[in-house]
This record gives C-alpha cells, structure tokens and sequence, in this order.
C-alpha cells in the first residue's frame, strides 16, 4: 500500500534566530562515570533517552540484556573531566530500536520539539525569574534537559519580555501573557514552572510546580526533592515522559508501508539530495528512493515501519521542515493508482 503526503518546499534563507534546531544531537551516545559497571549504565541511559521512559530500566523484562551490554556498544573513549574520568560511549542505533521493538516499547527519534521553558524562583515573598545560566536552577535545568534528549530553549529575560509577562503571571499560569511573550521564540512546547521551598519531614526541600497547554488540555505535576540537580532531572523525566506518550512510534517487525512524499521548489541537484537525507533521518524510515522528478517537483518513496501518524510528527519537528498554513488535495485527484491521503504540507527552510 502506497500513501501520499503532500510537502510544499520554499528555498529561502530566513532569519537565524527563528529557526531552532529541534534534532537532538548524538541521541545514541551516552557519558558516565568510569567506576562500576560503565557498560550497563551507558545502555540504560540511552534506552531512558530513546524511549522517553525514566522507569524502562526498573523493570524485570530487560533485565538479561543490561547483564550483556557489551553487545550494544560501538565504540567508547576515556575523556578527562574536572570532576574525574569519564567513559564517553556509542550504542549500536539499530539493535537499540531493536530491543524497544522486541518489548513493544515506542521509540522516539531524534527530531524532537522545541521547549521554552518559563522560571520563576519564590524565596519568602520575593518571586523574580531564573535568568542568568550560571544558577543553579538554570544550570540543573540545562544539564538535564541534555541528559534527557529534550530540546531546551530559554527566554532572554529581556525588556521586551518582562513589559508582556510578570513573574506573578507565571506563577499563576496566565496563559494569554505567557503564550503572548512565547511567540517570538516559536517553540513547539511552552511549559511554565515556579520553584519555592517548602518543610518536609526534617528538614527543607525544593519543591517545582509545572505545567503546559495542548489542544486546550492543560497538564500540571508537582515535584519535590532535596536538591537543584535531582529536581530538574524528576522535572526532565516527568516532562519527557509525557511527551514521549504524544511522539513516540511503535515500530513494526512487519515490512514497512510504503509513501509517497512530493516536495516542490527543488531548483537545483543539491537541494534534491539534501532532501533526500533529511528523510533517510527520520526513525523508522528504511529507505528514500527518488521515484519521479518533473521541473521544480519531485516524488519520494519512503519505506517505513512507524505509522502515518508517527512519519508525520518526525517530519513536523525536522528543523528544515515547517508545517504550512494551507493544505491543498485537489492536484491528486488524477492519481487512481495510489491512495490519495494527504497527511499535511510543510515548507521547506533553506539552510
């Protein structure tokens, strides 16, 4: 069965600092300590990335593959760090997705969405935002966004910024002046979070409320924990697990479905190639094979063992793809030998 998705491309150069790069970088790599058994750790870090699941690894039916680790990985380096050595380590990305596929487990590619995250610190009845990278919240909240392959964009904090939204606004989850002020940064994800401290027990913990807005649902958690570090890494792990449910694809060990993907504007050979590698990146994808090319407009094939829905969602956070405002169905109205299902259109961004 062969499906059309309609992709409109536009060759123009746009501003930089509208275009945010959503494709996570070395997804498959992972970094740990030298002591213990760095093999497992590494495998176990990469399956949470992939999979978006911070409890993948507490469970019993993976438990056989972390006692043979050895076999995922590629490669591996020592690298000198301030704090002590470190194993730097590359996983086999096939056998990966592999093993996710074997338990059913969805896989979640490298093109992820981008996140402005909205901070807001309370100490007594002060509130004021998280601006500057070297605190301590800001620098948890980098380090584990990394660690967790979730894109992070921060706000500049700057005048244009705090004249349309307040500390108190976030704190409060205005959403018309915190979706207002997002705008500019064109994310994909805005999620607004306030940090205060609170008694637990013995002693005094940090506590992190958050929340974020989709198709009207709102969606909130409430986290605590003793320190900066280990707050941000339950926010990133609450956050990517939530996401994951939205992005991930379940792959099939059944031969791929085939589709069609029809891109325009390709003026020249190198931009030709250069869509055709940006499709080969998509998990799930197989293989692009170029099945027809008239003037400016050619036709992909993409083999693919991740559903329309899934191939459609990689698409819509690849960097150089941008959903377009129009969908227009009415060219394929003559083409009886393939199923006409237009998923959606984007435009294509010059790099």
């Amino acid at each position: 069965m062969i499906k059309v998705l309609r992709v409109l491309t536009l060759l123009c150069a746009v501003p930089a600092m509208v275009v945010h790069a959503g494709q996570v970088a070395d997804l498959y790599q992972a970094d740990v300590a030298v002591e213990g058994d760095w093999q497992q750790t590494a495998l176990k870090q990469v399956l949470v990335r992939v999979s978006g699941k911070s409890d993948i690894v507490a469970g019993q039916e993976l438990e056989s593959e972390f006692k043979q680790a050895s076999a995922y990985i590629k490669q591996f380096e020592a690298v000198r760090h301030a704090d002590g050595n470190r194993m730097r380590v590359l996983l086999d990305a096939v056998k990966i997705n592999q093993l996710l596929q074997q338990h059913n487990i969805a896989v979640w590619g490298a093109l992820r969405p981008d996140i402005l995250v909205w901070l807001v610190q309370q100490d007594e009845d002060k509130r004021t935002f998280v601006r500057r990278s070297e605190q301590p919240l800001n620098a948890a909240l980098l380090q584990s966004f990394g660690q967790a392959g979730l894109p992070l964009l921060l706000p500049l904090y700057d005048m244009d910024d705090l004249l349309t939204l307040s500390e108190t606004d976030v704190w409060a989850g205005f959403w018309q002046q915190i979706n207002q002020a997002s705008v500019r940064y064109r994310p994909d994800v805005v999620v607004v979070a306030a940090v205060d401290r609170i008694e637990q027990g013995d002693g005094v913990v940090f506590r992190l409320n958050w929340q974020r807005q989709d198709n009207g649902r709102t969606f909130r958690d409430e986290i605590t924990a003793k320190d900066e570090s280990s707050l941000m890494q339950s926010f990133a792990a609450s956050l990517s697990s939530q996401l994951a449910q939205q992005y991930a694809s379940l792959m099939s060990a059944q031969a791929g479905t085939d589709y069609v993907l029809e891109v325009q504007r390709l003026t020249d050979l190198a931009a030709l190639v250069q869509v055709q590698k940006l499709l080969q990146q998509v998990v799930g994808v197989s293989e692009v094979t170029i099945v027809r090319y008239d003037s400016d407009s050619a036709h992909y094939k993409l083999s693919s063992n991740i559903s329309a829905e899934g191939l459609m969602n990689a698409l819509r956070f690849n960097p150089r793809l941008r959903v377009a405002t129009e969908d227009n169905a009415e060219q394929y109205q003559s083409m009886n030998t393939i199923e006409q299902s237009v998923l959606s259109r984007f435009e294509y961004i010059k790099p």
